[in-house]
C-alpha cells in the first residue's frame, strides 16, 4: 500500500463495472477509504465483498443508489459521510449507452442515456458539494469519454451526454473554485469494460478471436497501438484526486492512446 491518497474519503458511482472496481482498488491501495455505489443491490454487495477480500474491510463501504434520483443520491451521500466520517472526493463513473442510428432509438433509450450519464453526474455533484466544502484538497472527477470530444456513428446520444459532462465539469470548476477542484477523464477504447465492446464484437470477422481482432483494431485505430485497460483509467482518477494535482481544475484528461489529441 502506498499513501498518495491517505486521508481521502471517496464516493465512487458505477463501482461494479470494470473502471469503477479498478478505481476503488487503486484508491484503497493508495490509502483511501471508499464508498462504492451502483444501481443494483447484488452488484454493490459483490463489489464490497471483492474489495474486502483484497484489503482490510474498514476501507470499503457501499450502498445501492439510482443516480437518476435526487432522493436516492442525497440519501447515499449522507450514508457515505456517516460511514467514512465525511467525503473528500467524488468519482462520477456511472454510465450507460444505447447503440443504433438515431432514427431507430426510442425515447426511452434517449432518456436513459441522458439521465444516467448527464443528469446522474449533475445530481451526484450537487449532493456532494455540502460535504466537500471545507475539506482539504476536495475534488470531483467524472468519467467523460473520447466520444464527448468527437463524433462516432450509432452512439450519438452517448456522445452528447459525455460532451455535457465535460461542459458541466468546466462550469463547476469555475463555480466551486477555490474550495473544490473539478475535472473529468476521457477514456478511449477500454478492453475490459463490456459496454465498450458491443460495437467491436459486431465488427469482428467470424474467423478471428476477440483478442486477434482487438490487436488489429488497435493497430489500425490507436496511435499507441494498444487498447486501454480499466486500470489505466483508475490511474488517472488517482492522480487527479491526489495532492499531486492540487493545481489542476477544469481539465479533461485524455487516456485513449492518442485517439483524440487536444
Amino acid at each position: 500500500m502506498s499513501d498518495r491518497l491517505t486521508g481521502t474519503k471517496a464516493v465512487i458511482t458505477g463501482a461494479a463495472g470494470a473502471i469503477g472496481m479498478a478505481t476503488a482498488r487503486s484508491f484503497i491501495n493508495e490509502g483511501a477509504e471508499v464508498f462504492v455505489t451502483d444501481y443494483d443491490e447484488s452488484l454493490v454487495s459483490r463489489a464490497v465483498d471483492l474489495l474486502n477480500s483484497d484489503t482490510n474491510p474498514t476501507f470499503t463501504h457501499g450502498a445501492v443508489a439510482d443516480v437518476r434520483s435526487t432522493e436516492a443520491v442525497r440519501a447515499m451521500m449522507e450514508r457515505a459521510a456517516d460511514a467514512m466520517g465525511g467525503i473528500t472526493a467524488l468519482i462520477n463513473n456511472a454510465g450507460t449507452n444505447a447503440r443504433g442510428d438515431l432514427v431507430d432509438l426510442s425515447l426511452g433509450d434517449i432518456e436513459r442515456v441522458i439521465d444516467v450519464n448527464t443528469k446522474g453526474v449533475i445530481l451526484c455533484t450537487q449532493a456532494a458539494i455540502p460535504y466537500l466544502r471545507d475539506r482539504e484538497n476536495a475534488s470531483v472527477t467524472s468519467t467523460a469519454s473520447q466520444a464527448g470530444k468527437r463524433g462516432w456513428p450509432q452512439i450519438s446520444v452517448y456522445c452528447a451526454s459525455k460532451a455535457a459532462v465535460i461542459g458541466f465539469s468546466r462550469a463547476m470548476a469555475m463555480e466551486l473554485a477555490p474550495a473544490i477542484r473539478v475535472n473529468s477523464i476521457a477514456p478511449g477504447h477500454i478492453k475490459d469494460e463490456g459496454m465498450a465492446w458491443d460495437g467491436f464484437v459486431e465488427r469482428k470477422r467470424a474467423e478471428q478471436s476477440l483478442d486477434e481482432f482487438s490487436d488489429e483494431f488497435a493497430a489500425a485505430e490507436i496511435p499507441l497501438r494498444r487498447l486501454q485497460s480499466a486500470s489505466d483509467i483508475a490511474n488517472g482518477f488517482v492522480f487527479l484526486t491526489s495532492n499531486e494535482a492540487s493545481e489542476i481544475t477544469g481539465e479533461v484528461l485524455n487516456i485513449g492512446g492518442g485517439v483524440v489529441m487536444d
